[in-house]
């Protein structure tokens, strides 16, 4: 049976893969295993809340993850650890 993660769960995976450093659309949405159209959506949002920054450096567009980012990361972490529910 498939398993379907929640946008929470979508939201770390983003996170964890700019953890490694900055990226570009398709590496990000490759790491964090989306669609690009979908990835597109998300990380509008997350931008919108300053989990994660949208810079241009030589004509190309990167992500890089921000404070806020790693404090969610750390929140949604220790969430999972005390309310184990898979």
């Amino acid at each position: 049976m498939r398993k379907y993660r929640c946008l929470h769960d979508i939201i770390e995976s983003l996170l964890k893969a700019l953890l490694l450093g900055e990226k570009g659309i398709t590496e990000l949405c490759l790491s964090a295993n989306i669609p690009v159209d979908r990835g597109r959506r998300i990380i509008e949002y997350l931008i919108n809340y300053g989990l994660i920054f949208k810079y241009e450096k030589d004509g190309k567009v990167y992500y890089k993850i921000g404070e806020r980012g790693y404090e969610w990361l750390g929140i949604y972490r220790k969430l999972k650890e005390l309310l184990p529910l898979v």
